[in-house]
């Protein structure tokens, strides 16, 4: 009796929950593997969705055969606008510097021997001369003009609708080789009444000894005639550059399109 009193009291019975087992942790592995696909395939259908053609555009309706015609015809008046544009500018540019050049040195010549000289023996020589080199300034300032209208010929080559008038072209054109002309024709009665003069003034002169010198009834030569003839020569080698590059310019306006190259035919 003592000894079970003194013996220690037994350890509880242990509890039915610390009995139970655990249940087992998902598996990890399985999870993404499963779900792997299925994110594949949710990335992938917004690329189809994005790689399907969406509907198709309605096709332009067929050109008849006149808006062909017509859109060829604009094809063609383009390029004869750019031509003529380029032709403007080239011989526009050439005609202006070798025209004011010429011009200049004639007028320079002109100044020099009247101021060195006084005046002319024949008076009619200088003013034949000076209108001439009028003439040849203004011939200049129209081939400047060439060069201004080549620039709007260019603006308008693409809208041919806009462009200046062929007639208004061509009576620019007419007028400038009329200026060339005249002032052609004023320079060269000026030379030849220069020539006529020098050659009288030499028959005359020559028939005296030059040791016995000049009477009073004789008129010598003056430096002032020589000068007239290099004056009168550049002024018309000056308007013959201005009267070719107009002429040029107008055969290239008034060329008939069959003249400048086949048409082009709708197919």
């Amino acid at each position: 009796m003592l000894a079970l009193l003194l013996s220690p009291p037994a350890a509880p019975p242990p509890c039915l929950a610390t009995l139970r087992r655990r249940p087992p942790a998902p598996r990890a592995s399985s999870a993404p593997g499963r779900a792997a696909p299925a994110l594949r395939a949710a990335a992938v259908r917004p690329r189809l969705a994005a790689a399907a053609p969406g509907p198709a555009e309605p096709e332009p309706a067929p050109l008849s055969a006149e808006e062909e015609a017509e859109r060829a015809k604009l094809a063609q008046v383009s390029k004869r606008l750019e031509k003529t544009a380029r032709n403007f500018k080239n011989l526009g540019t050439l005609a202006f510097w070798s025209q004011l050049v010429c011009t200049t040195v004639s007028a320079g010549i002109l100044s020099f021997s009247a101021v060195a000289t006084g005046n002319a023996t024949s008076p009619f020589t200088f003013y034949a001369t000076g209108f001439g080199i009028i003439a040849a300034f203004m011939s200049v300032f129209r081939s400047f003009g060439y060069i201004r209208l080549s620039k709007t010929l260019r603006r308008t080559a693409t809208e041919p609708t806009k462009a200046p008038p062929r007639a208004a072209v061509v009576k620019n054109l007419r007028n400038s080789i009329v200026l060339s002309v005249v002032g052609m024709g004023a320079a060269v009665l000026g030379m030849q009444a220069t020539v006529g003069a020098l050659v009288a003034k030499a028959l005359t002169t020559s028939s005296v000894p030059y040791y016995q010198g000049i009477s009073a009834g004789q008129s010598p030569v003056l430096a002032l005639d020589v000068f007239l003839v290099q004056a009168s020569a550049n002024t018309i080698l000056s308007h013959f550059l201005g009267l070719s590059s107009s002429l040029e310019l107008l055969r290239s306006v008034t060329i008939s399109p069959a003249d400048a190259g086949p048409v082009p035919r709708p197919a």
